[in-house]
């Protein structure tokens, strides 16, 4: 079977050329008629070398990658001044509850009192917008247990 796994692309100012050559071997290595699309993000050189591949493989569509289009617009609103005072508050909160042991013993304990799933307050990762709504979320989630141990 052939190696089809995820190439690195390049970004510079062959990346159009080189970006279209390299998913062209891999469409020819599978099989280019297995294909229905081409996902990939919206950096304009992978863009490009998509429209290159759909024009001579007219069945291949290009597609944006919605993962890409979700980060973007959330990236954006998480810098909205109401936002980052949400996500600001959230954060001293978990922070809080995971610096001083015994207030995050506490809130565990309760937790598992509770029998709520998805264990305790979640922290979040700045280049990854799922997780600063797995921050927020952990505290709506836990409002009842983080008013017990309060």
């Amino acid at each position: 079977m052939p190696d089809v796994s995820v190439k690195c692309f390049y970004f510079n100012e062959q990346a159009l050329w080189k970006n279209a050559s390299e998913i062209k071997k891999v469409l020819i290595s599978v099989g280019t008629k297995k294909f229905a699309a081409i996902v990939s993000d919206a950096e304009s050189a992978m863009q490009l070398a998509k429209q290159i591949i759909a024009t001579k493989y007219p069945y291949i569509l290009p597609i944006r990658c919605i993962a890409h289009h979700i980060n973007l617009i959330t990236s954006h609103i998480i810098k909205l001044d109401f936002a980052k005072s949400v996500f600001k508050k959230c954060q001293t909160i978990i922070t809080f509850f995971k610096t001083f042991y015994h207030a995050g013993a506490a809130l565990q304990e309760d937790i598992i009192d509770s029998f709520i799933k998805g264990r305790g307050l979640k922290t979040s990762v700045k280049t990854r917008w799922f997780t600063a709504w797995n921050c927020c979320n952990s505290i709506i989630r836990l409002e009842n247990s983080l008013k017990n141990v309060s």
